[in-house]
């Protein structure tokens, strides 16, 4: 959801577009793994926690790649505004993505944040001056519709702080998206990825510090022992190995070939709201996320035809 982003040809050859294709899907299933562990951990583990230890422990890994192949050159920035409005969007859509889990279904979670699509194509108007013509509004209005299907608001088991996280998480991912458009090739992607996340274990450090967070390593009591410190450690871990994920299927892949795949992520959320916390599949939960769906690949769809008619 988070991460760097490398751009290749797309004229790449097979065998590395196949691999970048396999990487992605590697990538996009760590990252439901993620969100159930999220989900399994202990009511006395707040989200602020979660996050300093996801974000903390993304760091070494990402350094020494990014030491490995920019040197010292890795820490430059030349555009901070736009970095920083990047990183602002990113921290806020995973916080809210975390939070959302506390009340939602993990498969209403996964498929939510999917109306990313919708929503860049929603704000690339007002905030790129991008024209969007009313093919894609009325795949935005369609996916929009999914999108209240799937959350059945007023209906049983509806939880408005849940959805409205929930809802926050692809705005937010999407104002993300879109810094990155505006990024370009001006910054490189692992020392984007390298200053996100090391901002957001400082942001996290200091909110647990602040609220002086029951389960915060940094109190005197802190218990290594502790199970959910354990499923702390594990869940950090991953996450250093899904942002290398997302920079290396880029590194192979053109993104036009990659964001189809994050789709995925969808049957991989039910599969996994069955399996681990008894989740009902229903025809509600069905429809919607289909909606939403088929109405972001018809937009990535004619976008990738828009731009080839501008080339």
């Amino acid at each position: 959801m988070d991460g760097a982003i490398m751009n290749v040809t797309p004229n790449a050859p097979m065998n590395r577009v196949s691999l970048g294709a396999l990487v992605a899907v590697g990538e996009i299933f760590l990252m439901v793994i993620m969100s159930v562990l999220v989900k399994m951990m202990p009511g006395d583990v707040s989200t602020l926690t979660i996050l300093f230890f996801r974000y903390a422990l993304c760091l070494p890994l990402l350094v020494i790649g990014g030491l490995w192949q920019r040197g010292r050159d890795v820490f430059s920035v030349s555009r901070p505004g736009i970095l920083g409005l990047r990183t602002m969007a990113g921290l806020i859509s995973l916080s809210c993505f975390y939070a959302a889990l506390d009340t939602l279904e993990l498969a209403k979670v996964t498929t939510l944040f999917q109306t990313i699509t919708l929503f860049v194509t929603f704000l690339a108007p007002f905030l790129l001056g991008e024209k969007v013509g009313w093919r894609r509004w009325s795949a935005v209005l369609i996916g929009f519709g999914g999108a209240v299907i799937l959350i059945q608001p007023g209906g049983e088991g509806w939880a408005v702080t849940g959805t409205m996280f929930g809802l926050a998480s692809p705005v937010f991912g999407a104002i993300m998206v879109i810094s990155l458009r505006r990024l370009g090739h001006h910054d490189s992607p692992i020392t984007t990825a390298i200053l996100y996340n090391g901002i957001g274990a400082l942001v996290f450090f200091g909110l647990t510090i602040f609220t002086n967070d029951a389960m915060s390593p940094f109190r005197a009591d802190f218990d290594l022992s502790s199970q959910s410190i354990w499923m702390l450690v594990i869940l950090g871990v991953i996450a250093s190995f899904q942002q290398f994920f997302i920079a290396f299927s880029h590194k192979l892949a053109p993104a036009s070939v990659l964001a189809p795949l994050r789709y995925l992520s969808i049957p991989m959320g039910i599969g996994c709201g069955i399996l681990f916390f008894g989740e009902m599949l229903t025809g509600t939960v069905i429809f919607g996320s289909l909606v939403i769906v088929l109405s972001s690949l018809f937009i990535l769809q004619r976008e990738k035809r828009l731009q080839g008619d501008t080339k």
